[in-house]
């Protein structure tokens, strides 16, 4: 069974797919949206209405979906029509720590289609109509179960220690029992790592800060059952959010971009090779000093000095100074604390210490490990850790 590993989906309805049989269902009524004038639109040029679901509607139905009807003015002119969002493991699992398979495509466009009926939305078209669907949004993840002697803290420690681009933000999160989550970002776009079952109970006190999903039935699954003792979860997700970023993760997982349906989307190969090119990507930005291959800082200045007995001490020490810090922290705060006017200097340093040293390295465990359970692409359930 092949492992599709997708959480957060938009899909969007064309307007003329879709007839809304309860449009006061929607906040503001989706009369008023979609008989809005040019003028009614206003400066923004664009008016929304939302139907999610109540308490009663979960306890009645299960899991559903939220809609977003939207007008808004185009170059074109009027464009029109009905954002879906779903947690796919949600919808099929009823819970977003499994994860899907290939098996579960059509059942999942059956329930999401049973969910617009619920709202009393109509599509033409049936379930073509859903698989064909264009995603507006997509996350792409993976559950990795760490060995005994990992933890996910010691995973995102060597996950900070990556050069981010200046113009990606950064944030890390902890949560009270000890779990910790750091992503990195833009504004459609989000590398996130963090600790999948520690993000569990932390939904328990409040909106999870990592996965930012609604809550409809995700925390209950700790009630009445004992963990094994068996190793840490930890999560990789890639956050996708509008079609142009979509198609350049297409594009530089060497995918074809111009199809983004959710027939397309929703594959094994896919979600592999995109978690696979961006966890690759990231870790072409980890600094070479911080994986020498040395026990401690006397070790290090030892293999330096010997094998480059041309170079001044000023740059041996230099390399053991970025090596120490690395060891501590991240680069990222590295330079947050030297300033925009010691981050030049802090990059001539670094250069140096990767191309002009010689020394001994060591590939990093932890990115051994996600790269060999990337390219094993073995799904990950909760009934493995929960009795």
């Amino acid at each position: 069974m092949k492992t599709v590993g997708i959480d957060t989906v938009t899909l969007l309805l064309p307007a003329n797919k879709v007839a809304l049989l309860e449009p006061a269902r929607f906040t503001p009524n989706a009369t008023r949206v979609l008989g809005a004038s040019n003028y009614d639109l206003g400066r923004g040029k664009y008016l929304t209405a939302v139907c999610n679901p109540f308490k009663k509607d979960t306890q009645e139905f299960g899991y559903l979906p939220y809609l977003t009807l939207y007008v808004g003015l185009r170059g074109g002119g009027l464009s029109k029509g009905l954002r879906v969002q779903y947690s796919a493991p949600k919808l099929i699992r009823g819970n977003n720590f499994d994860e899907t398979s290939e098996t579960d495509f059509e059942p999942i466009c059956q329930l999401i289609l049973d969910g617009l009926a619920h709202y009393k939305v109509r599509v033409w078209g049936g379930i073509e109509t859903i698989k064909d669907a264009q995603c507006q949004v997509i996350h792409y993840s993976k559950n990795f179960a760490l060995p005994y002697t990992m933890t996910s803290n010691q995973v995102l420690r060597e996950i900070r220690k990556c050069d981010v681009n200046a113009w990606k933000a950064t944030s890390e999160d902890k949560y009270s029992n000890g779990g910790h989550g750091y992503k990195t970002h833009t504004k459609h776009y989000e590398l996130a790592f963090y600790d999948k079952v520690a993000e569990y109970f932390k939904g328990k006190r409040g909106q999870p800060h990592y996965d930012e999903d609604i809550t409809q039935l995700s925390f209950d699954l700790f009630k009445d059952v004992e963990r094994k003792k068996i190793p840490e979860v930890f999560r990789m997700e890639v956050r996708l959010g509008n079609p142009r970023t979509i198609k350049t993760a297409l594009k530089n997982a060497r995918l074809p971009p111009d199809d983004i349906s959710f027939r397309t989307l929703f594959s094994s190969s896919y979600s592999q090779q995109i978690l696979q090119h961006q966890l690759d990507d990231y870790y072409s930005r980890y600094p070479k000093i911080a994986s020498a291959d040395a026990d401690n800082e006397l070790e290090l200045l030892s293999d330096l000095f010997v094998q480059n007995p041309n170079r001044h001490m000023s740059t041996i020490l230099a390399a053991i100074g970025l090596y120490t810090l690395n060891q501590q922290s991240g680069v990222r705060e590295i330079k947050d604390v030297v300033g925009v006017k010691g981050v030049d200097a802090l990059h001539r340093l670094s250069k140096k210490a990767d191309k002009e040293l010689r020394y001994k390295t060591a590939k990093p465990e932890v990115f051994e490990l996600l790269r060999a359970e990337l390219k094993e692409f073995r799904p990950v359930y909760l009934a493995d850790f929960f009795e």
